[in-house]
């Protein structure tokens, strides 16, 4: 039973991230909304949590809680038009992806990956000037 309920917060979250992630191209999306998007996103793949990670458990829990919190309520907050658009985009985005969730996987930690790459690429050229 309870991991009924997981499964389907966690495509829920799914959906509402991929949602977010057409929303903030489209341009009727107000500015505010794009920003707290932004945000969610950055907190995401950002080293700094407010529970720091050495904690055992609390450390993934505030991930775990604060983002989809943050995904569902900007979520919840876009235009009825845009959110109906992105909808749609998100639920074609689901049906292909979703049939193969650890390609999937792969892609989302290779992005990971490479975000992360490039930030260490622009850290050491502004450090050391290379």
């Amino acid at each position: 039973m309870a991991f009924s309920i997981v499964k389907r917060r966690f495509v829920g979250f799914g959906r509402e991230a991929v949602m977010l992630w057409h929303a903030f191209w489209n341009p009727a999306t107000p500015g505010g909304l794009k920003f707290a998007t932004a945000l969610a996103g950055l907190y995401l793949v950002s080293p700094v949590d407010l529970v720091p990670g050495i904690v055992p458990v609390l450390g993934v829990v505030d991930d775990l809680i604060i983002v989809p919190l943050m995904v569902s309520q900007i979520s919840k907050r876009l235009p009825e038009p845009v959110r109906e658009r992105a909808g749609a985009k998100a639920d074609r985005f689901m049906r292909r992806w979703m049939k193969r969730p650890l390609l999937l996987l792969f892609l989302i930690l290779m992005g990971f990956v490479a975000i992360w790459a490039l930030v260490l690429f622009l850290l050491y050229r502004l450090l050391f000037g290379g």
